[in-house]
């Protein structure tokens, strides 16, 4: 992780000193866009926890993205875009598990969690242009370095408690916090039909972890000094905390944009 973002920030620093040699072949531009993010389960991760009566699926929200690019031109049609891009993330995550403790206590638990996250992403991408005319084509690839500035999970769980002898007991539980910070996290929860509410510690700690690289893939379509594209980013790094997670299980982000952007120079 520090070697890729150490890479990138190098490969920023050298552009910058680029531009300054010789600023009529780089291109300044702003970009907004809307799409869908999600954290992907791999088969890693649903296998290890299935054998346990654990399943999980993701659903994308509409987010967004803003931010500003400089595409570094090259020789022939080739160039380098860099800038800073922030990203709005919102996805829901359904879980449920059914399992027995030693005790011979059966447990059904299902959640419905409403993920929001605040990033700030740093691309580094080698583009070829169809062409140096206004309007042409352009296919981009390359990495990035990503960091959650802020988020919200907001935590939404029925469970089904049966001893071995006695009737099965219906909790709601529920409650807010940010997966990045460091503190400690509470859940409110109340026997269904019950006023009386309790709360329990969840987890001291952050749940998931604040830093990413990965990769990105974009192609668009310049319009002048207008500019439509599609871009893909697949995130590299687990976003699973260790600490609050089994070691087999791992989340990695994803999200997708359709972009809007303007060429200022």
């Amino acid at each position: 992780m520090k070697k890729i973002t150490s890479l990138l920030f190098c490969l920023v620093l050298m552009l910058a000193a680029y531009a300054q040699e010789d600023m009529q072949k780089v291109n300044i531009g702003v970009r907004l866009g809307l799409g869908g993010s999600t954290l992907m389960l791999p088969q890693m991760s649903k296998a290890s926890l299935g054998t346990k009566g654990y399943n999980a699926s993701q659903k994308m929200q509409i987010g967004g993205t803003a931010g500003v690019m400089a595409d570094f031109m090259l020789k022939e049609n080739w160039s380098v875009q860099t800038g800073v891009m922030y990203s709005l993330q919102r996805f829901t995550q359904t879980q449920s598990s059914v399992y027995t403790d030693t005790a011979n206590v059966n447990y059904s638990l299902s959640t419905d969690n409403t993920y929001k996250m605040h990033r700030l992403r740093v691309p580094v991408m080698l583009t070829y242009h169809t062409s140096r005319a206004n309007n042409h084509l352009s296919v981009s690839a390359g990495l990035y370095a990503d960091c959650a500035l802020s988020g919200d999970i907001a935590y939404d769980a029925s469970a089904v408690v049966t001893p071995q002898h006695g009737s099965a007991t219906k909790y709601v539980i529920g409650g807010n916090f940010d997966p990045f910070k460091n503190d400690r996290k509470y859940l409110y929860y109340n026997i269904a039909d019950d006023s009386h509410v309790g709360k329990y510690n969840l987890h001291d700690g952050q749940i998931l972890n604040r830093f990413d690289v990965g990769v990105s893939v974009e192609a668009g379509y310049y319009i002048s000094k207008m500019y439509v594209g599609v871009q893909a980013n697949f995130g590299l790094l687990n976003m699973a905390n260790k600490g609050y997670f089994t070691t087999n299980y791992v989340e990695r982000n994803f999200n997708f944009n359709i972009l809007l952007g303007y060429k200022i120079n």
